[in-house]
């Protein structure tokens, strides 16, 4: 009799909160009651999260590039999870054997009282997002460090990150340009992926789409994606992300230095959230301030985002980065303002050769 696990379900057009699933394996692959996704266990990642460090996700990426994540519910649907998976996925599933057994007591501790208390107080003195955002500022970098590299851990674990090599040399130089000064140390990668599309992970970790890249016209432009997605570093976008989808406690657990309880939930987000107006407009306007400082001409935020405008009318396929951010026309308007009311003198196209990183992109997706 096949045995079936209650689960939460996490995905995109789906509510923050997940929707109650009963999954169950057969062979190799696992089955979702009353859907049509049937996936082979090669295709998932197992990942531990809770702010006890008691929950146990399954995790995988659909045709489109989009991140789905399965949460059993109970100590007894985990039971059943590591019971029924098949051997591939034993030696993953190890590793919840292996958890920290050291679990702080954060509610208990007088720096945990006094965060809360703050909090409280900023809660009903602050409108909402001024509460977010002094929230993310109490997280230090050493710790946004750690949840960046864990979070980028489980996206390796799917094989499609291209860590060296000539085109991520150039990214890097070209990176480097944009972030003089920094407090992140910055690192540049590539997934090889069909969506358009590019993210930032909590303490300066960039991941370019191979699409995104080969979509480009000039090097301009992308150095205008590269400065945009900075700039959500900088101003810890993602970890505000994080604040409004995680809840309250697993937060101050991160801002005292637990960063188990949301690499889960950051690793189902990345390549799919989708900020608010107000960020991704602070994300265009201070990236455009980051290409003038780099002394680099801004004209390529505008023809990359009319580009993608203009296919996304007749397509939204593999549109990722576009579809996720809203009001096109509208921030196509303010960078054109801007370049008009701020002209860069002196600014002169990126240096990169994107014919060779075009090149080189498609030469490792062969490789592999």
């Amino acid at each position: 009799m096949t045995q079936k696990i209650h689960a939460l379900l996490y995905g995109f057009d789906l509510p923050p909160v997940g929707v109650s699933v009963s999954v169950y394996f057969v062979g190799q692959r696992l089955f979702i009651d009353n859907m049509p996704i049937e996936l082979h266990s090669s295709q998932l990642t197992v990942s531990v999260g809770g702010f006890d460090h008691n929950e146990l996700f399954l995790n995988w990426r659909d045709s489109e590039g989009e991140q789905w994540a399965l949460k059993a519910i109970s100590a007894q649907d985990i039971k059943v999870l590591v019971d029924t998976a098949p051997n591939s996925l034993q030696p993953q599933l190890a590793q919840w054997h292996k958890r920290d057994k050291h679990i702080k007591t954060v509610w208990g501790t007088i720096g945990a009282l006094s965060v809360t208390v703050v909090f409280v107080i900023g809660l009903f003195i602050w409108q909402y997002d001024h509460v977010v955002g002094w929230v993310a500022e109490q997280v230090p970098v050493s710790t946004e460090e750690k949840l960046g590299q864990a979070t980028l851990e489980q996206i390796k674990a799917e094989g499609t990150i291209i860590e060296s090599g000539k085109a991520v040399e150039s990214l890097t130089l070209l990176g480097n340009q944009l972030t003089q000064g920094s407090r992140y140390k910055y690192q540049w990668l590539i997934k090889q992926d069909d969506t358009i599309n590019a993210f930032a992970l909590p303490s300066g970790i960039i991941v370019v789409h191979s699409a995104l890249i080969n979509k480009a016209s000039n090097a301009n432009e992308l150095a205008a994606v590269l400065a945009h997605e900075v700039q959500h570093v900088e101003q810890r976008h993602s970890l505000k992300g994080m604040i409004n989808s995680a809840g309250w406690a697993v937060v101050l657990a991160v801002v005292l230095g637990d960063v188990s309880g949301v690499t889960a939930v950051l690793a189902h987000q990345v390549g799919s959230s989708y900020f608010s107006r107000d960020l991704e407009s602070e994300a265009d306007k201070l990236g455009y301030a980051t290409l003038v400082k780099a002394k680099i001409k801004p004209d390529g935020m505008v023809s990359f985002f009319q580009k993608l405008q203009q296919e996304q009318g007749s397509t939204n396929e593999g549109l990722s980065w576009i579809a996720s951010h809203p009001q096109t026309q509208e921030r196509i308007q303010a960078i054109q303002t801007l370049i008009k009311e701020q002209p860069c003198g002196g600014c002169r196209d990126a240096n990169l050769n994107l014919a060779i990183v075009q090149a080189n992109v498609t030469q490792a997706a062969k490789v592999k």
